[in-house]
Parts: C-alpha cells; sequence; structure tokens
C-alpha cells in the first residue's frame, strides 16, 4: 500500500483542530503505524472528585491509535473511527505528565485495527484500549468528509428507514 506524506510530517505540522488545541494534547512522534502524545493534566481535564474525566481518556487514546492509522492512509484518503474500546485501570490525577501511545497491528484494504496505551511519565499504565478505523476518500479541498442529510430526508423519529414501521 502506498502510504501519504501524512507518515513523514513533521509533528508540529499535523493539524489538529480547535477540540484537540483546547484539549492541550501535544504531538511527540510519528513513524508508520506508530504515534505518540503526550499530555499535562490539569484543573481542566478533571471530574469530579479530581480525578481525569474518563471523555479525556477515550479521547487520548482514539486520538493516538487514530494518528497511527493515519500514517498508513494512501494519500487519497482519510480514516475515520468506527468503534472505541476503552479499559480504564487506575485514575490520573491534576499535574501528571500521561505518555499516549497508538499502534496498529492489522491494516486491511478498508479497515484498521489499532491498540493504545496511557501510561504516567513514570511507566504506570493508566489505561488501554483498541479501535476499528475505516480508510475514506479524501474529499477536494474545502470540501466536507460527510455530507450532512438535510432534515425532510431523514425517516421520522421512531421509523425504521425504508419499512415505515416503528
Amino acid at each position: 500500500m502506498s502510504t501519504s506524506n501524512s507518515s513523514s510530517q513533521s509533528v508540529g505540522s499535523w493539524p489538529l483542530g480547535p477540540f484537540l488545541e483546547g484539549l492541550r494534547a501535544e504531538p511527540i512522534s510519528s513513524e508508520p503505524g506508530r504515534a505518540t502524545w503526550r499530555l499535562k493534566v490539569t484543573e481542566q481535564h478533571l471530574r469530579t472528585y479530581g480525578i481525569l474525566h474518563g471523555g479525556v481518556v477515550a479521547t487520548l487514546l482514539d486520538t493516538a491509535m487514530g494518528r497511527a492509522v493515519s500514517t498508513l492512509c494512501r494519500d487519497d484518503q482519510n480514516c475515520v473511527t468506527v468503534q472505541l474500546n476503552v479499559n480504564f485501570i487506575r485514575p490520573s490525577w491534576s499535574g501528571e505528565v500521561l505518555m499516549i501511545t497508538g499502534d496498529v497491528p492489522h491494516s486491511g484494504r478498508q479497515t484498521a485495527v489499532a491498540r493504545g496505551e496511557i501510561r504516567t511519565a513514570a511507566g504506570v499504565l493508566v489505561a488501554t484500549g483498541t479501535g476499528t478505523f475505516m480508510f475514506v476518500a479524501r474529499p477536494a479541498e474545502g470540501q466536507p468528509l460527510f455530507v450532512q442529510q438535510p432534515e425532510d430526508t431523514l425517516p421520522p423519529q421512531g421509523v425504521v428507514a425504508g419499512t415505515g414501521r416503528k
């Protein structure tokens, strides 16, 4: 499979988007089939009881695994998450520095399977995850990856599409 330039881009050139910029997750490295991120846990990442929010944990794993898969995309492809599993091992607290890794043990024609880990800087396991990612055609410059259907083309709420039944 011909891979894109995404695997050879410098880490500083990765497009993060506003969500990851706000999260303050930092890309560290990437190579074909592998990516590493870092996050210093701050108050903005905490839920009640002063522990890292589970949604942040899931986001970090999804991000690292997705980046690892994206290094295997062809020039005309992107990848999207179609399934994500997260296993929470132990809590994390404000001030901890977390290292998040993603790697791809299997990549096929249409999908790839990735696994991820979050560890403290001392190497203590915080969470693990697995995900399935689908390769999708990269849209033309400036076009959305997916086109939203107008509301009037969707079936009424509670009706199974194409059946007219609830």
